[in-house]
């Protein structure tokens, strides 16, 4: 008679986390192929977009209007108020749409969407780092003073840049899964809050009674800080700080996790 089996022994069996990291790792290299299409021409333009994008921005309106914050290189001040901003729109839009662009694998048990929607963060998070880096080395071949003054708090403002957008885009993925309208709603909005977060403009120049209005905004207080820990003369006005972008983020973050929890059947059972 044949021998039956051996039963796996204990310390052959994957823990939840290798098998969370293992996942995580294979979606972040499929993630990676459909960006770049499996090409290096690609992956170039994967890359080039965002920054043809950003030094467009910079040469249009740094050129121009360089004269108008005396002592600070307004393309610098652009760049790292720009590039931020970009990272937190894109990885929310990327996220909102994870769940229904890699609805395929979850026919296998070990992938849940939050899996696919954390490995898009990632991916977008390493071409921002790629981004922000290439930017700032052109920049610096063009004369410009581009060493942060403050590297540990510049670090920090971006890692929470980075959380906000992965809640808020984890937040966009389930409210607008299956409906698209709301989907649409949400990327419409991202034009206006572009304007409102002091991207393109000095906050000091805003009048005060609009803005109390506009400090409700947490990504205002995230550029302002980029630049603040980037520029050395710059001085954020007098309401910026670091405590309410973090709360607003612990916030959002509970809200969408929860919100996870209660629809993750529905979410894979009608991808």
């Amino acid at each position: 008679m044949p021998s039956a089996i051996p039963a796996p022994r204990a310390q052959d069996r994957r823990t939840a986390w290798e098998v969370q990291r293992a996942v995580i790792f294979a979606m972040v290299l499929r993630e990676m192929k459909q960006r770049v299409g499996g090409q290096w021409a690609g992956a170039i333009w994967t890359v080039l977009e965002p920054l043809a994008h950003t030094l467009v921005i910079v040469t249009i309106l740094g050129f121009v209007r360089g004269r108008m914050m005396p002592g600070i290189e307004y393309p610098v001040f652009l760049a790292v108020g720009l590039i931020p901003y970009f990272f937190f729109q894109h990885l929310t839009m990327r996220l909102m749409d994870g769940i229904t662009a890699n609805r395929g694998v979850f026919a296998y048990r070990q992938v849940k969407p939050i899996d696919a929607l954390l490995s898009r963060g990632i991916v977008e998070a390493l071409m921002n780092l790629v981004v922000y880096a290439l930017t700032l080395g052109i920049l610096a071949w063009l004369g410009f003073h581009v060493v942060p003054a403050l590297p540990l708090e510049l670090i920090g403002v971006q890692l929470l840049i980075g959380y906000l957008g992965l809640s808020m885009g984890i937040l966009a993925a389930v409210v607008s899964h299956a409906r698209p309208r709301v989907r649409s709603f949400i990327r419409v909005s991202f034009m206006p809050l572009y304007f409102l977060s002091g991207v393109i403009f000095p906050i000091h120049q805003v009048p005060k009674e609009y803005l109390d209005w506009l400090l409700w905004n947490p990504m205002l207080h995230l550029v302002e800080l980029s630049r603040h820990s980037f520029i050395q003369q710059y001085r954020t006005v007098d309401g910026v700080n670091l405590m309410y972008p973090f709360g607003f983020t612990l916030l959002v973050s509970a809200l969408a996790l929860a919100l996870y929890r209660v629809n993750r059947q529905q979410l894979i059972a009608s991808s």
